[in-house]
């Protein structure tokens, strides 16, 4: 795992995209909806136009490679990002955290995205993906960081704890990829998924012991799966970051520890209200943004109250903006 790449934030200065509103009774930023309760105003901001593209003489081949824009590095960036979105769209799949029981918490959704960009990690360190894919990865993990940065943020903690807070998010994120790793070291097919299970009960399902051995274990068979999906992708289409991501797994039928067919009396409704609770309760921060409409994120205001902006036009709401059920 020394490929792994750390990122130092305090040259970065990054920082997320935040709406335009203030909190508190007496901003004058809020309006009031027909039902009498306050809500962040809507915002449009002048520099929320879409970009036009450059025309003339910006966009001469020779001037971009003047500036750099056609470099190796710019090629790199280019493609390690278009890797990070896979990962990011595939890990926020709404299967996971419905039928797949995965916790909407900060780390519970970390680890799942975490686990992605290691099956794409270990394409590109292959001895097959030479230098460049070397290459490549680090800039993965410098997106992964960066996204992390911000994620972190937008939970709403003071900025002087968010390098610490990093700090330790990258801690126990190569502690866990170290476990995956470890887990494809046992020389038979049922010893590795046995201790891949055994990974992923601790290390994404956090040691859930409502969730039978089955359940799992269809995760695991989900990542070695995938991981070999990807480990034969073609090059071209690997690089693009096109990975023909197969479903999350098929959670109907599970079976308990008997043998028999487990039987889950909580609805769904039921389910996200306790898991709220209980993550709320550990001081957590329960992240629905399962569903949003495209552009849309979750954050936090500095009194921890949760709210939804959107990254181009910097509109803000209280109410989750989800997307048209088909």
């Amino acid at each position: 795992m020394s490929q792994l790449r750390m990122i130092s934030t305090k040259s970065r200065g990054l920082q997320p995209l935040q709406p335009s509103i203030a909190i508190g009774s007496q901003s004058n930023t809020f309006g009031h909806s027909s039902h009498g309760r306050s809500e962040p105003q809507h915002r449009l901001l002048s520099n929320s136009k879409p970009k036009q593209q450059a025309t003339g003489i910006w966009s001469s081949p020779f001037l971009s490679k003047i500036l750099g824009l056609t470099s190796n590095e710019s090629t790199r960036i280019l493609q390690s990002q278009s890797l990070y979105a896979s990962c990011v769209h595939q890990s926020n799949l709404p299967q996971f955290y419905r039928n797949g029981k995965v916790r909407r918490d900060f780390k519970s959704k970390h680890m799942l995205l975490s686990l992605h960009v290691w099956m794409v990690h270990k394409r590109l360190i292959h001895p097959s993906s030479g230098d460049p894919g070397k290459l490549v990865q680090e800039s993965l993990f410098d997106r992964l960081w960066e996204d992390t940065l911000s994620r972190i943020r937008s939970q709403g903690l003071p900025e002087l704890t968010v390098n610490s807070h990093l700090k330790n998010v990258q801690k126990y994120t190569f502690s866990s990829l170290m476990g995956f790793d470890h887990a494809f070291t046992f020389e038979t097919e049922e010893e590795k998924l046995d201790e891949l299970g055994g990974e992923l009960w601790r290390k994404v399902y956090m040691r859930n012991e409502k969730l039978p051995v089955d359940h799992v274990m269809r995760l695991a068979k989900y990542v070695r799966d995938e991981k070999e999906m990807v480990m034969n992708l073609d090059e071209e289409l690997f690089m693009k970051g096109q990975i023909p991501w197969a479903k999350p797994p098929n959670w109907n039928n599970v079976l308990s520890d008997d043998g028999s067919v487990f039987q889950d009396d909580e609805t769904e409704e039921e389910f996200l209200k306790r898991q709220k609770e209980e993550i709320e309760k550990s001081g957590g921060v329960f992240i629905d943004d399962i569903d949003l409409e495209e552009g849309w994120k979750l954050a936090l205001t500095d009194g921890g109250k949760v709210y939804y902006y959107h990254e181009v036009t910097r509109e803000s709401t209280w109410i989750k903006p989800e997307k048209k059920k088909v």
